[in-house]
């Protein structure tokens, strides 16, 4: 099992791994930038983070790539069984709060039958991205994912977010965007201790005090660039810890000086 336990006040956030994310020359806008994180075998093997807040209203964070490869650089298929091990089940899961709709971060909102895996959740994805994945089709979304957020919407059950919003008790939405045009971090709060997740907002701690450090993958690099300083300026005046999906060993980063 690949967990990690956060500590937010009274809350745990589990930081479980989907499976592995392979960093290439050039992800980076910085040459060799991915060496830093590269095993023996010189290969930047890094995780797909997902987060689960256990609690009155239990909130999965992402949702990974689910049990297929993609590319040679993304291979998932562990989310469930990290669940299970847990002692959590996808019917436990109240919200799914995406940050957004990139297929390492959707992978198990549906079965291969296209039926949703969490058929109790609520989910809550950025308007930006609603618009431009599902509604307009601008951007890939898979047939499967798109038919059972569909029905999510059809139900009832999907909340869009336009702005700051409380997704669950302890968990604020706020959006981030410049990676897709809906981009979305969340805020996990207790006992006056912070977390943020920042979903690909940021993809290596580096980023955390290096705002000019880019992935290619960035939709809007200018917007995403804003939403990386906005991030530092939070955490200054916070002192709050952060992670991203992709943080070598899911481990939570703080930058040094901050209050």
């Amino acid at each position: 099992m690949h967990r990690r336990d956060l500590e937010v006040g009274d809350r745990v956030v589990l930081a479980l791994n989907d499976g592995e994310f392979v960093m290439e020359e050039g992800f980076l806008n910085v040459p060799r930038a991915q060496h830093q994180f590269a095993g023996s075998d010189g290969v930047a093997r890094l995780p797909i983070g997902c987060f689960v807040v256990p609690g009155e209203t239990t909130t999965l964070i992402d949702a990974g790539l689910g049990p297929k490869t993609l590319g040679g650089v993304l291979r998932g298929g562990a989310l469930l069984d990290e669940l299970a091990a847990c002692g959590i089940h996808p019917e436990d899961i109240d919200r799914v709060a995406l940050s957004h709709l990139h297929p390492d971060h959707v992978g198990w909102l549906a079965t291969a039958q296209a039926e949703p895996v969490f058929r109790n959740a609520v989910v809550c994805v950025g308007r930006g991205d609603w618009v431009a994945f599902v509604e307009e089709k601008t951007a890939y979304l898979s047939p499967k994912i798109d038919h059972v957020l569909e029905g999510v919407a059809d139900a009832g059950r999907l909340v869009l977010i336009d702005d700051e919003h409380l997704v669950a008790p302890g968990i604020t939405a706020l959006p981030a965007p410049g990676h897709t045009p809906g981009h979305t971090i969340f805020v996990v709060e207790d006992r006056g201790e912070r977390l943020l997740i920042l979903g690909d907002a940021m993809y290596c701690p580096q980023q955390l005090t290096d705002i000019d450090l880019a992935a290619m993958h960035d939709l809007d690099k200018d917007l995403a660039r804003r939403t990386r300083s906005l991030i530092q300026q939070d955490l200054d005046a916070h002192g709050t810890s952060a992670i991203g999906c992709h943080f070598p060993g899911l481990d939570a980063a703080r930058v040094l000086g901050s209050t």
